[in-house]
């Protein structure tokens, strides 16, 4: 079974379009500010998708595009005019940033209440998968592959948090096929295209494809394409954990909205 994340966002967006439209009625204009820095082809693609997405919802939305080398003190100058600007109800910045800003020291510099990652919208997006699909995590034996801080890290805080264990592999695991093939669920966030492959899963597993680098000039996703063929259900890359971790901006966006008008 296809794990489809372009429907797990559309019933998303269906109940924010409610949600949005109430805060209209008050005059409430949810309103999105995006900083990118640089000219990253794959970068610049991602901000264009929220921002169609965006006027589709009737959001207000800002882009603030600074050139590869600017310095980091614009960038924090801007963020904290944005953190006082009380139209600006989330901040977001795009990901990678040039080596030569800290990037963390620009995220923490977001204020926590329009920091719409401050929870990771990626591991939303999985869990938000498995509950449409109605996957009981507790009944699973899950292994996450990848402990990075953007997926895996918060991942497993998420399933910590609702009392799930996962076993983490990472590039320290000495066998991470017999970790793999010993679980009812794989959930890959590394980034590094085929990893997962067909003689690393069960016949019975679920697979979620949390992974995306470029390739050739194509988005791949830690799996295999062959795993598809072999697992009972899967999420894939495109089309599954990606709709939804977008879906999920806009999410956070709205609950930062609500927040600060109540």
């Amino acid at each position: 079974m296809i794990l489809d994340g372009k429907l797990v966002a559309q019933k998303i967006y269906e109940d924010l379009a409610e949600k949005i439209g109430g805060l209209k009625t008050k005059n409430v204009q949810p309103f999105l500010a995006v900083i990118l820095v640089g000219e990253d082809p794959a970068s610049l693609l991602y901000v264009k998708k929220k921002e169609e997405k965006a006027e589709s919802l009737g959001l207000g939305f800002k882009l603030y595009h600074f050139p590869e080398m600017a310095a980091e003190s614009a960038i924090l100058d801007k963020i904290d005019a944005l953190n006082q600007d009380n139209k600006v109800h989330g901040i977001l910045v795009q990901l990678p940033l040039p080596k030569n800003i800290e990037t963390e020291k620009i995220l923490e510099s977001i204020a926590p209440e329009k920091n719409i990652e401050l929870v990771s919208p990626a591991a939303l997006a999985i869990l938000e998968i498995l509950k449409f699909y109605k996957i009981d995590l507790k009944k699973q034996k899950i292994v996450l592959v990848g402990h990075g801080k953007l997926v895996g890290e918060p991942l497993h805080q998420l399933l910590m948090a609702q009392r799930v264990k996962p076993s983490v592999c990472d590039a320290k695991t000495k066998d991470l096929k017999a970790a793999t093939l010993s679980a009812d669920m794989v959930i890959s966030a590394v980034g590094k295209p085929g990893l997962i492959k067909p003689d690393m899963v069960s016949e019975n597993a679920i697979v979620i494809d949390a992974g995306t680098a470029e390739s050739g000039g194509k988005t791949m996703g830690d799996v295999d394409k062959k795993v598809y063929e072999k697992v009972t259900s899967y999420s894939p890359v495109p089309g599954g954990v990606g709709p939804v971790t977008v879906a999920m901006l806009f999410k956070n966006l709205i609950e930062a909205v609500k927040r600060s008008n109540d």
